[in-house]
């Protein structure tokens, strides 16, 4: 008797230097949506200050909120600077994590689990290069 499962596929990418760019672009689009996140909150403060007319405590309040927010953003930012920094240390060749997928598989009664959920798929530029059983906890998570 056997049944079907699903299980986790690790999805792998070989860096190369087409990886490194489209990760890099992808990094930048996210640091450009930070900046028009800050500048609509900093427009939106300001027309709320046209607009009502509200206390020296609420502008205070309002104020607070504006500064927690950036300095969400700027901790974000940082992190994706350091994420870019990281990207460009990738030696070429390796292979990075790039998320999960899943797959059906059929289970029969004394088959190893552990080979069984532990498959990866690994890409280069788009095209898959390999299917293979393998360690589903290595990697650099990307």
């Amino acid at each position: 008797m056997s049944i079907q499962i699903l299980r986790p596929v690790t999805i792998k990418a070989k860096v190369t230097e087409g990886l490194k760019v489209s990760l890099g672009k992808e990094l930048k689009a996210a640091l450009q949506q930070l900046d028009d996140e800050l500048q609509q909150l900093e427009s939106q403060v300001k027309r709320a200050q046209l607009t009502q007319t509200i206390s020296a405590q609420q502008q205070m309040q309002l104020r607070q909120l504006v500064e927690q927010e950036k300095a969400k953003r700027a901790d974000k930012k940082a992190q994706i600077h350091e994420e870019m920094q990281a990207i460009l240390q990738l030696p070429l060749g390796s292979e990075i994590v790039q998320g999960t997928a899943q797959s059906l598989a059929t289970v029969d009664v004394g088959d190893d689990f552990d080979a069984l959920v532990s498959m990866e798929l690994v890409v280069e530029d788009g095209k898959v290069i390999a299917i293979r059983k393998g360690d589903a906890s290595s990697g650099i998570i990307v």
